[in-house]
């Protein structure tokens, strides 16, 4: 439980160091003031399809999603976790692997050809912080540098360099419920309020930082009035209303948005691995489910795109708890109908079970950077490699159809 206390801990001093509270952070650094800062424009080049990207927090198991369940390692290794036949759907031609039961979404869209997933992918040297190894995956980077080049999230540099829209980039888990627009939360928004409530005071002191944050609180307010009208009349299919409700609601206002993030948590199994799936993947594969065919109903399913991934994947061997702790190689998964289907990258061999966990063959930079340029329609180069970084571009085969 330790990773969990540092993943809270120091996500929390991360965001405060990153957009600050009161009105100097708020005059430059507000997140929101990125989403709405530019007035709307239509998008610049790209193939005006939808990249959701679909955070998996805590580090999902990858052998718990994809299982080699004849291997005799995978068995003795996982003594009481180990999925047997009885609780998979077998991949279509083959006896020794399936993906988890709870997951019958996920396996239906493999069988129809519109599910792909990309086997022991990560990135070099990998540690078992959830933060940091959240933040590579953010960011695209080590070692992040405040003030440098990759100071922003990687989809985040994505709009500013193709397609700088207000609305270009969403993401669910700063924006919150779009029929209830504001800040990320309570605490955000009270720190907000009381700064531009001292601006008001000394609104006769007429400089041009307080300019500038009025007229950012001015586009905020119209922006966010425009999304809440233009999301206001959304119909779900289901009950659900986490982050995948969310994403569709933000999708069915139809702003030339372009990439879509949520994050849906509860991985970190260090204990009792079994009865957290029992109700983590349901609820995982039902509001996906929900998600996919709210898009149909707006038809935006077309040409979609949903990427799954998680920071790390997890040990081979089952602790004593029994749950499994922080590892290193997993899978990440793609879905839509554009999709190439199947399995890509490494599959997990004996070799890699013998491991204290599985390794990564697949960079995950080289997985983004095949959405960007393959269903996006954007170089991607300039994405990644900035501030020097350089990684393996090879995936091994080709994503998209």
């Amino acid at each position: 439980m330790n990773g969990c206390r540092e993943h809270h801990q120091v996500n929390r001093r991360s965001f405060m160091r990153r957009v600050g509270l009161g009105l100097g952070a708020l005059s430059i650094g507000d997140p929101l003031r990125g989403l709405v800062a530019k007035t709307f424009a239509q998008s610049s080049g790209g193939t005006g399809n939808l990249l959701v990207l679909c955070q998996l927090d805590g580090g999902m198991d990858a052998l718990s999603f994809l299982a080699p369940i004849s291997n005799s390692v995978y068995q003795s290794k996982r003594p009481v976790l180990a999925l047997t036949q009885s609780r998979v759907d077998l991949l279509p031609g083959r006896t020794d692997l399936g993906i988890n039961s709870m997951l019958p979404f996920f396996s239906n869209l493999y069988q129809q050809g519109e599910l792909g997933v990309i086997q022991q992918v990560g990135y070099p040297d990998a540690n078992g912080s959830h933060f940091e190894s959240q933040e590579i995956f953010e960011f695209g980077v080590r070692n992040l540098a405040i003030g440098s080049g990759t100071s922003a999230p990687w989809y985040e540099r994505l709009r500013k360099t193709y397609f700088d829209d207000p609305f270009g980039v969403l993401d669910t888990r700063s924006i919150g419920d779009p029929s209830r627009y504001g800040y990320p939360d309570s605490t955000y928004r009270g720190a907000a309020q009381d700064a531009f409530g001292r601006l008001a005071r000394l609104q006769e002191s007429r400089t041009a930082t307080g300019d500038s944050v009025r007229k950012t609180y001015d586009r905020i307010t119209v922006r966010g009035e425009e999304l809440r009208s233009r999301t206001e009349g959304f119909e779900s299919s289901g009950d659900g209303r986490g982050n995948f409700f969310r994403a569709a609601s933000l999708a069915s206002a139809k702003l030339n948005t372009q990439v879509i993030k949520l994050s849906f948590g509860g991985f970190d199994t260090h204990g009792n691995q079994d009865d957290a799936h029992a109700q983590l993947l349901p609820n995982l594969n039902n509001e996906f489910s929900q998600f996919v065919t709210d898009l149909k109903e707006i038809e935006l399913w077309d040409r979609t795109c949903v990427l799954f991934y998680t920071e790390f994947g997890r040990r081979n061997e089952e602790n004593g708890s029994p749950g499994t702790d922080h590892g290193h190689g997993g899978h990440m998964m793609l879905a839509g109908p554009g999709v190439n289907g199947g399995l890509h990258g490494q599959e997990v061999s004996t070799a890699d079970l013998n491991e204290k966990s599985l390794p990564y063959y697949v960079d995950f930079r080289a997985v983004f950077a095949s959405a960007i340029r393959d269903w996006l329609g954007f170089d991607p180069k300039p994405i990644f490699e900035v501030d020097g970084n350089t990684y393996d571009t090879n995936v091994g085969s080709r994503l998209f159809s």
